[in-house]
């Protein structure tokens, strides 16, 4: 069974205390926007865009591209990932190319593929002093 945030997925924004719940047993294919908190105990694949934390439950199995706030993987993920914060607990699989600010990687946790560390856009100002 699966548990939508008010209004359907994606369809309206919601608070960021409220969170959506992926439940064990349930798959589910697609795209989806959520601007709530996302936690996935049951099998997600397509395109996944979150304004805000998703969760990947130790029967968690997400697969596609995941665009997200912050990241926490204690199941299993494969694909791209674009997040600002990852996170893989000692029982998480990340598998796929990865793209983020901030990693940690606990004891016991797996990471397979390729990752980027974003850079921050900086503006640098170059000042011409004429003699």
């Amino acid at each position: 069974m699966a548990i939508f945030n008010k209004g359907g997925v994606g369809l309206t924004p919601s608070s960021s205390t409220e969170t959506t719940v992926i439940s064990s047993g349930a798959k589910i294919e697609g795209k989806f926007y959520f601007s709530s908190m996302l936690h996935v105990d049951g099998e997600l694949s397509g395109i996944i865009h979150s304004e805000s934390i998703v969760v990947i439950g130790k029967n968690g199995n997400l697969k596609g591209e995941l665009q997200a706030d912050k990241v926490v993987v204690n199941g299993y993920f494969e694909g791209e990932l674009d997040a600002n914060s990852l996170e893989i607990l000692a029982g998480g699989v990340v598998m796929g190319d990865i793209s983020v600010n901030g990693l940690s990687i606990e004891n016991g946790g797996k990471f397979r593929g390729t990752s980027k560390i974003k850079e921050e856009n900086t503006v640098k100002l170059i000042e011409n002093n004429p003699e």
